[in-house]
């Protein structure tokens, strides 16, 4: 199994959300990476994307970004949102696509922290597009850790 295959089928297994919106990770050239969803599932009463949805497609997005950031190093890491803020800027109205870019500098943050500490926190930014104009944006605080992390009790 590829690492793009490795995140879907994670995604998929461990949030059963995402299977019913219909979010699928689409594409990773290795710093940019691509999560789409149907417009119908995720419908609000507009007739255009839901924003619960539109903020799930944004999340899942940068937490694709860091995870396969972190396969790619050769890493298996345990990913989680810590923080999200969103900007709605004008209505969905056809596939709800995110898109996020991990540059060189991001990354090298990334890893030092990672491999130093065996955990790192990072900020990605997040875009949705409605044709050529930004629809939503998303800068979201996302952790991850070599194990998952032991619930308190």
């Amino acid at each position: 199994m590829d690492k793009l295959d490795h995140v879907r089928t994670k995604l998929k297994e461990q949030v059963p959300l995402i299977t019913h919106m219909g979010i699928d990770v689409i594409s990773w050239d290795g710093s940019t990476v691509v999560v789409e969803a149907p417009l119908e599932p995720n419908l609000n009463t507009h007739g255009t994307a839901f924003g619960g949805s539109l903020y799930c497609v944004g999340a899942m997005t940068g937490w694709s970004a860091l995870h396969l950031t972190l396969l790619d190093a050769g890493h298996m890491p345990s990913v989680w949102l810590a923080k999200g803020e969103v900007a709605y800027l004008k209505p969905v109205r056809g596939v709800l696509r995110a898109q996020t870019t991990i540059t060189e500098e991001q990354r090298q943050h990334i890893l030092r922290g990672y491999e130093a500490k065996g955990r790192v926190k990072t900020t990605i930014d997040i875009l949705i597009k409605e044709g050529d104009e930004d629809a939503v944006s998303m800068s979201a605080v996302y952790a991850a850790m070599k194990h998952d992390p032991v619930p308190e009790s």
